[in-house]
């Protein structure tokens, strides 16, 4: 269980998109080399609101075929009260030790029901922990390290941290951040939300762009300072991620790798985030 690494330990989890074509075997084989250079990998579902497959599945096939700690993501904007609480039993009944919980936006391909959001989420799971379901009948405990997301890069800061005490009150136990492209940033806000919430645990994003289109494209919506993306492609960006990394480092508890699906391209960066990280 993450919760249990976490008190030893910082992590490193790295971000697995989950192809709609993909052979299963493909995936697995792609993710493998890495898998010594990391603790955890994390499944989005449909992120983007695109069509993805279930990560809860894929979720399991990784941790029986990898023997890697696995962290599936439900996105409230698809859940129904009743269907997240089976889900989260299904989960238990395949091994799964870790969620992380997040409301999800409005999706471009289908319906979306909102009927929760993620604080409730993670209110739910942790009345499972507790031996209660929604409709209060008792059962065996049901026990997650439960996760959820937090964005230093918004401009209303203290509105995120408003919503970060929400998710803190109802259970969330570790914080997957944003990436992170500016330390002068990010660390003021790491060192409030310490302050915050003491039990709480972060996990610092570190995302690859590749190009400078990719980067202006996604500079609003992920707080992507010009200064960072004018670096890309005139510098190496794995040694842009590992310097904001050494800055940050005391701040946190471990690092969220997202590489856009280019795992193995990843791999000389996750050896030296590993020895970082020691």
């Amino acid at each position: 269980m993450l919760r249990n690494r976490l008190h030893k330990q910082r992590i490193i989890s790295l971000e697995i998109l989950l192809p709609v074509s993909t052979v299963e075997g493909d995936l697995l084989e792609a993710i493998e080399p890495v898998v010594p250079f990391i603790d955890a990998v994390n499944i989005p579902s449909n992120p983007l609101g695109k069509l993805r497959p279930d990560p809860l599945s894929f979720a399991h096939i990784l941790r029986e075929r990898l023997d890697v700690e696995t962290i599936p993501h439900f996105v409230a904007r698809h859940l129904t009260l009743l269907g997240y609480e089976s889900r989260l039993l299904g989960a238990k009944a395949l091994g799964i030790e870790n969620i992380l919980c997040v409301t999800g936006d409005t999706p471009v391909e289908g319906r979306s029901a909102f009927e929760l959001d993620s604080s409730q989420l993670l209110m739910i799971a942790r009345s499972l922990k507790q031996g209660l379901t929604s409709a209060r009948k008792s059962i065996e405990s049901v026990d997650f390290c439960l996760c959820t997301s937090f964005n230093p890069n918004v401009p209303n800061i203290q509105g995120e941290f408003v919503k970060a005490a929400s998710k803190y009150r109802c259970g969330a136990e570790v914080f997957f951040t944003q990436p992170v492209f500016s330390p002068a940033r990010a660390i003021p806000v790491f060192k409030e939300f310490r302050a915050r919430y003491k039990e709480a645990k972060i996990i610092a994003g570190l995302s690859f762009l590749y190009t400078q289109k990719r980067a202006f494209s996604l500079m609003k919506f992920m707080g992507i300072p010009y200064e960072h993306i004018s670096r890309i492609e005139a510098e190496d960006e794995g040694s842009m991620l590992l310097s904001i990394a050494q800055e940050i480092l005391p701040y946190i508890d471990g690092f969220y790798v997202i590489t856009i699906g280019r795992y193995g391209g990843a791999l000389g960066f996750l050896k030296e985030l590993r020895t970082l990280c020691r």
